[in-house]
Parts: structure tokens; C-alpha cells; sequence
């Protein structure tokens, strides 16, 4: 039986860790800014009230600075947001894939590849093996696209061959590592990119450099009509070496 790993789970950690770190940072900024902001305030306090040349508010200016300021030490910059949403992602592909798994696929969710690297979702079914990267695209207006010259795909302004190129090396890992488990067995597993927010070409799928890009409320579907290239027992022997050799992200 699959080890139940709940998906996105890494990238919820990372980011609690990431957010911890720089409210952290944050807040060690404040508490060394603060004496200096005070004392600054009050010297130009004194001078304009002993001077006589205005109204001596830069004390209360300084207070709402330091309020603001603080207020300021539990927002999270955007960088570390995203992996909120990366994991907010990946749990909604969870959800999408269920009903599978209820007639007979295994998903696996968050799987470890190396100390660095993670799958996001292995599901194995009649169509074989899938290594699905979600990608949570949810900036206003922007589609994913493949470039007229189909160099290049895009997501809004962003080239993405990056996030291909990482599909496709994820694949090719998964592939190896189940390649001695599975010893007679076909090992070819397939990379996908399923896109949450973001429309996907005309159609809603595309195929850049052998990764098949989807919009992700289309991947059940998807899965669905591929031919069959696994019968249910295989299915549930490269489920049981995939569980094994591909254990849960720490």
C-alpha cells in the first residue's frame, strides 16, 4: 500500500520556514533601526523647539514611523508567498487526481528525488507513469503559450523553458530509479505540466520539447483517454517499487 503523504507538504514547510526567517530578519532590522530613529527625532525635536522655527512634530512622526514600521515586520515579501501558492497548487492537482486513484491508479504525492529535489505528483495507471509538475499561474491576462518558432513557451511575458527543461530531468530521474525495481517491465515516464489559473494554448494542452503542458482541470480527462499500457496488477506492482523507491519528501 502507498505511504499517504499529503501533497504540496513540502513547499507549505518551506514556506513557514522562509516566512519565519524573514520576519526574523525583519524584525532584527527594526530593533536595530529604532534607537537610531528615536534619538535622531528627538535631537530634531529639541533643536526646532528650542530654535522657535516650527512646530516641534517629529516626535509624532517618528511614532507612526515606528508603528508602520513595525506593522510592516509581519507582511511576507512575494518571493516567499509564492510557495504558498506552489503548495495551495499541488493540493488542488491532489484533489483532481482522487477520483482515479478510487478506480484503481496509484498517485503518489511529494515524493523525494535526491536531498535537493521532489516530485510533485507520480500518477501510475493504465497509461503508464506520469510525473506531473503543477504550476499555480495565476497573474491577470497572462496564457501559456508555445512561441510561433516553437522555441519558446510562455506564461505571460515569462519564458518558461526552464520549468520544461526540470520536468523533463525529474521524469528521467523517476525513470531511473525505478528502472531496477521494475527489472522487465517498461519504465517510460511521462513529464506534464499541469497549470492551474492561466489558460493553455487554444485547446487547453500543448506540447513543448516532449513535456506535455496542461491546463490542469483537463488532466483527469486526460489520463483518462490514454491507451492502456498497464494492466491493473502492473499497475499495482510499479505503484508498490514507486512507493519504495521514491519515498516521501522531508
Amino acid at each position: 500500500m502507498a505511504t499517504r503523504v499529503g501533497a504540496g507538504q513540502s513547499a507549505q514547510h518551506e514556506y513557514e520556514r522562509r516566512r519565519r526567517a524573514w520576519r526574523t530578519a525583519a524584525r532584527r532590522r527594526f530593533l536595530i533601526g529604532l534607537p537610531v530613529v528615536l534619538a535622531l527625532a528627538g535631537v530634531l525635536e529639541w533643536w526646532i523647539g528650542w530654535h522657535g522655527v516650527g512646530i516641534p512634530l517629529f516626535g509624532h512622526i517618528a511614532a507612526v514611523a515606528v508603528v508602520v514600521a513595525w506593522c510592516g515586520t509581519f507582511t511576507t515579501p512575494q518571493h516567499v508567498r509564492a510557495w504558498r501558492s506552489g503548495a495551495d497548487g499541488e493540493r488542488r492537482t491532489a484533489r483532481m487526481l482522487a477520483p482515479l486513484a478510487r478506480r484503481g491508479a496509484v498517485i503518489l504525492h511529494d515524493r523525494a528525488l535526491g536531498p535537493v529535489a521532489n516530485l510533485d505528483h507520480l500518477a501510475i495507471g493504465h497509461w503508464g507513469i506520469a510525473c506531473i509538475n503543477t504550476k499555480n499561474w495565476q497573474a491577470r491576462g497572462a496564457r501559456v503559450a508555445v512561441s510561433p518558432d516553437g522555441r519558446t513557451l510562455w506564461y505571460g511575458a515569462h519564458a518558461q523553458n526552464r520549468e520544461v527543461a526540470k520536468a523533463r530531468g525529474e521524469a528521467r530521474q523517476a525513470a531511473a530509479a525505478l528502472r531496477r525495481p521494475l527489472d522487465g517491465l517498461p519504465v517510460d515516464v511521462r513529464p506534464i505540466i499541469a497549470v492551474h489559473g492561466a489558460p493553455v494554448g487554444r485547446r487547453g494542452i500543448a506540447v513543448f520539447d516532449g513535456v506535455v503542458v496542461i491546463e490542469a482541470r483537463r488532466l483527469r480527462s486526460y489520463l483518462r483517454k490514454q491507451r492502456r499500457v498497464l494492466s491493473p496488477a502492473e499497475i499495482a506492482q510499479v505503484g508498490q517499487a514507486a512507493d519504495q523507491a521514491l519515498p516521501p519528501k522531508q
